[in-house]
């Protein structure tokens, strides 16, 4: 194969022989004058002087004496003229207009647009005629749009539009005034001006040049083609196109559009070969669901292109037109793919970095003045700073002492002090006041230090790379800031933070790399004027191959076409040139498409693929091999294996904590059984394993609502407090204690969520909701006064023994015992949903978990029996949800009979001793609606 670098240097050869010093070619892109100085290499015999090789870009930018600031100078210049017309509107708010406001005035000087007929207002169809010097079918456009608005009587947003658009016009004057007047322009406007000058013979001809080439373009603007068409006709200057008789020639071939309608392809057309009619290429098209799959398939393709002998990885291209699949790429290359060259810049928004400036920012958001000089900080934006990977490298020790530390009390806010008592310059300099608006750039920039410092001390494993990204957001942080203060404009953190996100948004890192060698992973318009023998591209969707279509700009469809400014349309056109150029000269090219109808970008194949089965390989069957298949990824159920854990001597080993010490000196019991820990073995004893024996406990989280187990903790503890120096219970003692219910819940709120800060939302509701429950339990024990209490969330314990002497304690806290009536009661107060309805037997009580409260209160029973001998007892629900039906009682209000305790113990010992059996297993349960609310759900694969 013959790329068109190659045709061009034998060109340029036969021309001017081996020595090309003289000329200045102009290229697209940077790299493809990269690969021409390399194929210029191949050549030489001897040491050499290469010609001079620019962008259109760089040649633009030697013709023009005007200086092309970063695009937030512009912005900000932009925002001064803007603001004389709008004055209300603040920079913020301004910000994602003004973006758009300048691509639109590129476009109207990049194609020699007049703009004060672009941003005419037309308030008679007439003036179109009159005014407006343009072709009929650009007139009719024209007619379109305004008729349109015409048509009805003008919508709010129509005259909204209209008062925007009425004063474009005028700024876009004023800007460009302003902007010449200070040297400087944005790119379009530098374009405008060399063709301006050039129109009116103001370029001066210095000689330097002389020789020019162009090479490799498509669809030029109008500026363009005057500056070519200017050193074509008044320098010599040569040109040389890379297209193909079949999209030329043919007018309805969309890739063909501007070959066919630019003035500067018509004569002496170098080259349009007819590289789809002579040459032999198979294109495989493949279906694949998702963006992995995608990724992983293209890792197959190369795994299997690597066994072959003539396979050669440079002349092989990867091509990315989603920048989100080149992570999953690179994870996918084969391992023997041992030179790789990525050629497209990965998004900062993406990064570790962007995230913790989310936090960053979050953490000052949200922080309070609290009494005095302090200020607190949300637990959570504290929490997502000090677990972020990157500051976790600044200083790791101190880092886990503070959130040890923090665990013991799991504030909710966290003040100043705090940090103050960790002396350490790394909390003090993250968590310090900012003194206005400026310092809030010096602390994000000294934080940014302390990383990098880091990462060169550490030797962190990614360094060059990450540290680039911080480095990149160091370098655009000072970039706003010295924009800011220049412009003297009002730095407030939202302010700031919009317009930091902004400019990240459209910011990218190029990968640096050897660009001659290995495979080449690039982006869509990174492959213009480079040819392949092999070519894998993916994302071959609509949406995607073409792009989607319009672009937010102010100025209408309609009107963009009467004014020959750049719409969808022509964007669409570009899309397929390169498609098409880029597979010409392939031999072996793989399109890759999602199938996935719901994915961001897939679903639809481009129309680019149904034009090569349909077209292409209609036109030239002899010399193209069409190839079509969808890859599904075969469904499979997965096997999900019983889990089992066989009661190994280790395991035994760590149950023995169960049993008696049979020692004097200390705790007899290392371990006791809970009515919790039972109710978990009766409900799964897998489940049991994981909690008592493995020790897999759920994290303890910051609590900052009153929801579930806090809500429960709170109204209990309340009770408690209430109860505690009220003792004998009649009805006069009611009255006293409605008058503490406030003062009891206040305290307990405070020790749950370890805040003594007033209650906002959600907690002073559900507080609310407490107050009402707690008068509730009060009107109820007050009709069945007089009682004494006799214990308050108490714990209780029991030894029992169940086999070869030895013995387990059980254990339990019972909210609360009493003597009402002449009979012992165990009362237990419930705030979730209780099922209330007696076991009909023993088998049930042991063996079916909807019966756990039962369970559990006869459990408590069962224990402190013997500390109350010959009395009645009774167990009984406070469910707080149904107060009004008052408690409810086991067993219909019976007492226990000493043969019902007898058969309890008899169940109990059994399920103890089956515990300890070494030949039962710890296996799930089989009834998996159990799983529902299990905290080890993820581990049994029942999710």
């Amino acid at each position: 194969m013959q790329t068109f670098l190659h045709q061009l240097t034998d060109s340029l050869q036969k021309e001017h022989g081996e020595d090309l010093s003289s000329l200045n070619i102009v290229f697209p892109t940077r790299r493809a004058g990269i690969f021409f100085k390399q194929e210029l290499a191949s050549r030489a015999t001897k040491p050499f002087w290469t010609p001079n090789v620019f962008t259109i870009q760089d040649f633009i930018a030697r013709l023009s004496p005007l200086l092309v600031p970063d695009s937030v100078s512009l912005q900000f210049s932009l925002y001064r003229i803007y603001k004389k017309y709008f004055p209300l509107e603040s920079f913020d708010r301004f910000y994602p207009w003004g973006e758009l406001m300048l691509q639109d005035f590129s476009d109207i000087d990049r194609y020699l647009a007049d703009a004060s007929k672009v941003f005419s207002v037309v308030n008679d169809l007439r003036e179109i005629e009159q005014d407006f010097q343009l072709p009929e079918e650009e007139l009719e456009k024209l007619r379109q749009f305004w008729l349109s608005y015409f048509a009805k009587d003008p919508s709010s947003l129509k005259l909204e539009f209209i008062n925007t658009w009425k004063h474009l016009g005028s700024i876009y004057f004023e800007y460009r005034d302003y902007l010449l007047k200070q040297g400087t322009a944005y790119e379009g406007l530098a374009f405008r001006d060399v063709a301006e000058r050039i129109q009116r013979a103001e370029i001066k001809d210095d000689g330097a040049f002389n020789n020019l080439v162009f090479a490799g373009f498509y669809a030029l603007t109008k500026t363009e083609e005057v500056i070519l068409e200017h050193f074509i006709k008044n320098k010599g200057a040569k040109i040389f196109w890379d297209a193909d008789s079949y999209y030329v020639d043919q007018s309805h071939q969309e890739a063909g559009t501007f070959f066919r309608k630019g003035n500067l392809a018509k004569e002496n057309f170098l080259w349009k070969m007819d590289h789809f009619a002579t040459e032999k290429k198979v294109i495989e098209v493949v279906g694949i669901p998702l963006i992995v799959g995608q990724a992983k398939y293209a890792g197959e393709l190369l795994d299997s292109m690597l066994k072959d002998p003539m396979f050669k990885p440079e002349r092989t291209a990867l091509v990315l037109p989603d920048e989100n699949l080149l992570f999953p790429v690179l994870y996918s290359l084969p391992e023997e793919m041992k030179e790789v060259n990525v050629t497209m810049g990965y998004p900062l928004r993406v990064t570790p970095v962007y995230h913790l400036f989310e936090s960053l920012v979050n953490l000052r958001r949200n922080q309070r003045k609290e009494s005095g000089d302090q200020q607190s900080y949300y637990y959570k934006d504290v929490l997502n700073i000090l677990n972020h990977p990157y500051i976790r490298l600044i200083a790791p020790g101190q880092i886990k002492k503070f959130l040890n530390e923090y665990n013991k009390t799991r504030e909710i806010r966290i003040e100043d002090d705090r940090f103050e008592e960790t002396k350490s310059e790394f909390f003090l300099q993250t968590f310090r006041k900012l003194e206005g608006g400026t310092d809030l750039f010096k602390w994000l920039r000294g934080i940014l230090q302390l990383i990098l410092t880091a990462m060169k001390e550490q030797d962190f494993k990614f360094h060059r790379l990450e540290s680039e990204f911080v480095v990149q957001f160091y370098t655009h942080l000072s970039r706003l800031e010295d924009a800011l203060l220049k412009e003297d404009i009002n730095v407030e953190l939202e302010t700031s933070w919009f317009l930091f996100r902004e400019i990240i948004q459209s910011v990218k890192i190029p990968f640096t790399g050897e660009p001659l060698k290995g495979l080449q992973v690039m982006g869509f318009l990174e492959t213009r004027v480079l040819d392949f023998d092999r070519v894998i591209l993916l994302s071959v969707n609509e949406d995607v191959l073409p792009a989607s279509g319009n672009k937010p700009s102010f100025i209408p469809f309609n009107i963009r076409k009467a004014f020959g400014l750049p719409t969808f349309e022509d964007q669409h056109a570009v899309s397929a040139y390169h498609f098409y150029r880029l597979l010409q000269r392939a031999e072996n090219v793989h399109l890759l498409y999602n199938t996935e109808s719901k994915a961001i970008a897939g679903g639809d194949k481009s129309r680019f693929l149904l034009q090569l089965e349909h077209e292409l390989s209609v036109a030239f069957p002899d010399k193209l091999k069409f190839i079509e298949k969808v890859v599904s990824t075969p469904f499979a159920e997965e096997k999900i294996n019983e889990i089992r854990v066989k009661k190994t001597p280790e395991i035994l080993n760590v149950l023995e904590k169960y049993f008696d010490k049979r020692s004097d000196e200390g705790e007899k019991f290392s371990a006791k059984f809970s009515a919790s820990a039972l109710s978990s073995y009766i409900s799964c004893s897998l489940k049991f394993y994981f909690r008592y024996l493995a020790g897999l406990k759920e994290q303890e989280e910051t609590r900052e609502f009153m929801e579930a187990a806090g809500f429960g903790k709170i109204l209990h503890r309340s009770m408690q407090l209430l109860y505690t120096e009220h003792f004998e219970l009649s009805e006069s003692s009611f009255k006293e204690l409605e008058l503490k219910i406030d003062s009891a819940l206040d305290k307990a709120i405070q020790e749950e969520l370890n805040s003594d800060k007033k209650l906002l939302g959600k907690n002073l509701l559900l507080r609310n909701v407490l107050r009402e429950l707690i008068s509730k339990v009060l009107k109820n024990d007050k009709k069945d006064a007089p009682m004494q209490i006799k214990s308050l969330e108490k714990e209780v314990c029991r030894e029992i023994e169940i086999r070869d002497g030895h013995k387990v304690q059980l254990q339990g806290i019972v909210d609360r015992i009493d003597d009402q009536a002449g009979r012992i009661r165990i009362l237990d107060y419930k705030t979730g949903r209780v099922n209330k309805r007696n076991a009909s037997s023993m088998e049930d009580l042991f063996g079916d978990p909807k019966f756990k409260e039962q369970f559990q209160a006869t459990l408590y029973a069962y224990i402190v029996q013997p500390d109350f001998p010959g009395r009645k007892m009774v167990s009984g629900l406070v469910t707080l949800r149904d107060m009004a039906k008052g408690t409810w009682y086991l067993n219909n209000a019976e007492e226990y009979s000493q043969s019902a305790l007898q058969e309890f113990e008899t169940y109990l010992v059994a399920l103890i001793n089956e515990i300890f059996n070494p030949e039962a297993d710890f296996t799930q349960t089989s009834d998996e609606k159990r799983c529902t609310y299990c905290p080890y759900i993820g581990i049994c694969n029942r999710e």
